[in-house]
């Protein structure tokens, strides 16, 4: 997923087992006779490594009405074998492999459930995830809220890296608790660590089968711009990190989606969104731009860095490092054509051109 490793607030020398997963065997806890069918989708593609690890997991909810749905994206190892050991205990599905969307999206059209729980075939749920979500919404008069939550992230040898904390950035500046836009383009905000309304996709659709990474966040945005939202101040979700099995074109792919994602829905921001997520607009700009470029997005952030100094932001720049106030990208004129391309073409066709010239 998007940005691990960036957040500071790190806790090291932690390491986790499956075995700290089972702290709780409670199941079927009364919410005032608010108790939905959940159904959490586990979309997989050659998942022998960790796939045990999530089904369990989900398993061992405390929430007990929930149905576990695992779709098999065109594996070739002995993923079908594992899926197929529990039985009835989750539903199965296979298909070709299209990529993670189109499982996910195999997975909504054969839920049965009221709300959507995505959990990749290499994380992990806490045993409360759903009860904690479940709980929640039972508090809540709108029951089409979309949940969000903190997560640990852990590495290969379950150390854990880093953990999400998002109250500390909204406790910033109260008026990102209710920026529609604030999780996404700060990247607070994980696939696994949501709980989603069915009802959103028949209002905003299902996952573009067309973006093979920044599916979700393309997702996410669409729904919280239609729904509200509400953030679990809780650690309810294990990510594993997956950066080190990010190859040079995959690492390509991701700078250009997310970049084209970020670019559009910031380029059709009005003054009163961006100060409902920073004090000012050269704070946001200022620091957008550094992010962006740590993730690796750097076309996003040079295009911040651009619209910051059109401003007139980068000459009064105090505290700017020389790392930081140097571009990333060698050339400006290659973000220069870039622009032109997006006035000539538009996002969608200058997403395409640029795809073919990478991927060809």
């Amino acid at each position: 997923m998007l940005f691990f490793g960036l957040h500071n607030a790190l806790k090291q020398n932690d390491t986790y087992t499956i075995d700290t997963l089972e702290y709780s065997k409670e199941r079927g806890l009364s919410m005032n006779n608010f108790n939905p069918l959940v159904s959490i989708v586990i979309p997989v593609y050659n998942g022998s490594d960790y796939l045990h690890e999530a089904i369990d997991s989900a398993l061992k909810q405390t929430y007990s009405n929930i149905e576990i749905i695992v779709v098999n994206d065109g594996s070739i190892d002995n993923t079908e074998e594992i899926a197929l050991s529990y039985g009835n205990r989750i539903r199965y599905f296979t298909k070709e492999n299209g990529g993670t969307s189109t499982a996910l999206n195999m997975g909504i059209s054969n839920m049965r459930g009221e709300y959507f729980s995505w959990l990749s075939h290499d994380d992990l749920y806490y045993p409360r995830k759903i009860e904690r979500e479940v709980e929640t919404l039972s508090k809540l008069e709108d029951k089409n809220t979309v949940l969000l939550c903190n997560w640990d992230v852990i590495d290969a040898n379950y150390n854990r890296i880093d953990v999400i904390l998002c109250e500390g950035s909204l406790s910033e500046y109260p008026t990102r608790v209710k920026s529609q836009l604030f999780h996404i383009l700060y990247a607070h905000i994980h696939g696994c660590a949501m709980l989603v309304p069915k009802k959103c996709f028949d209002a905003v659709g299902v996952f573009d089968v067309n973006l093979r990474v920044a599916h979700d966040y393309d997702f996410f945005h669409r729904i919280l711009k239609k729904f509200p939202h509400k953030h679990i101040p809780e650690i309810l979700v294990i990510a594993r990190d997956g950066s080190n099995r990010q190859g040079k074109r995959a690492s390509t792919r991701c700078n250009v989606e997310y970049s084209l994602l970020l670019i559009d829905i910031i380029d059709h921001l009005s003054d009163e969104k961006i100060l409902e997520m920073a004090s000012n607009k050269r704070d946001f700009y200022l620091y957008l731009r550094d992010f962006y470029r740590a993730a690796g997005f750097t076309i996003a952030g040079e295009y911040m860095h651009i619209i910051a100094d059109s401003l007139g932001y980068i000459h009064i720049e105090q505290n700017e490092t020389p790392e930081l106030s140097t571009p990333t990208l060698p050339r400006y004129n290659i973000i220069r054509r870039f622009l032109h391309a997006l006035k000539r073409y538009g996002l969608v066709g200058t997403y395409k051109k640029i795809i073919v010239k990478i991927f060809r």
